[in-house]
């Protein structure tokens, strides 16, 4: 059987609030879940091991005496040194994205984009 339910301009403007930060929320990256995955999870993109396999990283191939700890200790510090330049990089990066932002006509021509964000 089928109700009515009757709506206040509150109970859908909540509503329609609760929609956009869903929405919005949906777009953040997820990095660090990601990261873990890939590195200690059971990932189809683990880097170290076999897809559906623990990663290498993981307590549980070092509790199986797959990888030990002076082992594990010196491929984390491998992962960190590689972050930390890709995040060098990416910093190098923002400087040329910048010169656009800069510019006097920017915001004509990316408005629709930006909104987006």
């Amino acid at each position: 059987m089928k109700k009515i339910i009757r709506l206040t301009e509150r109970d859908l403007t909540r509503i329609v609030r609760r929609v956009v930060e869903d929405s919005q929320t949906r777009k953040d990256l997820n990095l660090r879940r990601k990261l873990n995955d890939i590195f200690f999870g059971r990932d189809e993109s683990n880097i170290f091991s076999e897809p559906s396999e623990f990663g290498y990283l993981s307590s549980e191939h070092r509790l199986s005496k797959l990888i030990s700890p002076r082992q594990r200790m010196e491929r984390i510090q491998q992962v960190i040194d590689e972050l930390e330049d890709y995040i060098g990089e990416l910093r190098s990066s923002l400087g040329s994205e910048e010169v656009y932002t800069k510019n006097s006509g920017y915001d004509d021509v990316w408005k629709d984009v930006d909104g987006g964000i």
